[in-house]
């Protein structure tokens, strides 16, 4: 079986599989684990954005979408080469990754042969883990899903059943953009409510949308949690700080002035893959250290230094 992944969390899934040996070309963004930048490059960015603010970015992405440009290609010639057995997508954010029309017109253009194209369109957690099991059908070990599958429920099951019965939620924002502000959706507002919070400025299995500040300051959350889509724990850091803390809004919200804000590393909580239990570890921990401390994997979050 040769495998080709063209987003990240399919990326970690594969080798959460066991496949990472059949992998055989992967997008510009598969980073994790490290192996995957070994592997043969199959799609590109328009335009680098490394070096951009999240209000820079933004900038491109509207224009793109203004104009019907796409953010990202596909390397027909090197798709050729490759020759997948198995190529995997996504239909979630074409922001994010290459969206499946361009992978199947990619494909028709450049193979003599049809490949096995598998599209994941997850909401929530019950979606994600049936993403694991529909790659694992089509790469041929089935079982090796049910335990994975199985164990990540272990994981979860262990958080909510720690956590008991929670009389009153703490109000939680997660934060998906800095500028403009955008609150998280998908499984995101789940994770919280796993971990015994509650998203009120966002929709569980909805989309992300822009946040006014007034909706902040007048929600007031107990926790701000801090994860901007694709944003290494550094680079989260840095927008953090540029954006949010020179905010006139800033100081009069209750997680700040309480010392309750968290960075996350933003390239785990957007992907639709294992590590996404990681996020829901790190959030129990952070609003529930007296449960949890310690569960989180170092590196998934931390404090804010404010």
């Amino acid at each position: 079986m040769r495998i080709c992944s063209l987003l990240p969390s399919a990326t970690e899934i594969v080798y959460a599989l066991g496949l990472g040996d059949q992998l055989v070309g992967v997008s510009h963004t598969c980073d994790y684990p490290a192996d995957a930048g070994t592997k043969p490059v199959v799609s590109r960015s328009v335009r680098s954005v490394s070096h951009l603010d999240s209000q820079e970015i933004d900038a491109i992405i509207r224009q793109a979408r203004e104009n019907n440009n796409p953010v990202h290609w596909i390397d027909g010639d090197l798709l050729r080469e490759l020759r997948p057995d198995l190529i995997i997508t996504q239909e979630i954010c074409e922001v994010c990754a290459i969206d499946q029309s361009s992978v199947y017109a990619t494909a028709a253009r450049f193979l003599d042969y049809e490949p096995e194209i598998v599209v994941t369109r997850p909401v929530g957690l019950e979606e994600i883990y049936r993403n694991i099991h529909i790659i694992a059908d089509a790469a041929g070990v089935p079982e090796r899903a049910k335990d994975l599958v199985s164990e990540l429920k272990e994981r979860a099951r262990r958080v909510v059943d720690c956590i008991g019965e929670v009389n009153q939620r703490p109000r939680v924002f997660c934060i998906d953009w800095l500028e403009p502000l955008r609150n998280t959706g998908q499984w995101t507002p789940e994770l919280v409510e796993l971990a015994g919070g509650e998203e009120g400025l966002a929709e569980k299995w909805g989309k992300s949308r822009e946040i006014t500040w007034d909706e902040v300051t007048a929600y007031q959350p107990d926790y701000l949690m801090v994860m901007p889509c694709a944003f290494d724990m550094a680079r989260t850091e840095t927008e953090t700080r540029k954006t949010l803390y020179s905010h006139p809004a800033w100081e009069s919200l209750k997680a700040v002035r309480q010392g309750n804000v968290y960075l996350f590393d933003g390239l785990i909580p957007s992907r639709h893959g294992p590590r996404v239990i990681e996020v829901l570890e790190g959030l129990a921990e952070a609003m529930h250290p007296e449960k949890f401390a310690g569960l989180a994997r170092p590196g998934v979050f931390r404090k804010a230094v404010l």
